[in-house]
């Protein structure tokens, strides 16, 4: 198990992750609401790319549906 330590260097790196993902899903929320959901999800992960942040293909599914929706 790791220290407590361990866990503090690694919360810049995540936090910073956090808000790229973030940025992702708000842009193509903001320019994608509505639309079918392949569609959303096609965005979402080159969003993703171009803010620099892996999102895996799991969470993209389900924020796509989310926002295809309206849900999100």
């Amino acid at each position: 198990m790791a220290d407590a330590s361990e866990y503090e260097k690694a919360m810049p790196w995540l936090q910073e992750q956090v808000a790229r993902y973030m940025k992702a899903l708000e842009e193509v929320r903001e320019t994608h609401a509505g639309r079918p959901a392949p569609e959303v999800k096609a965005a979402l992960l080159a969003a993703g790319e171009r803010h620099s942040v892996r999102i895996p293909n799991e969470v993209a599914q389900d924020a796509a549906g989310r926002i295809a929706d309206g849900t999100l």
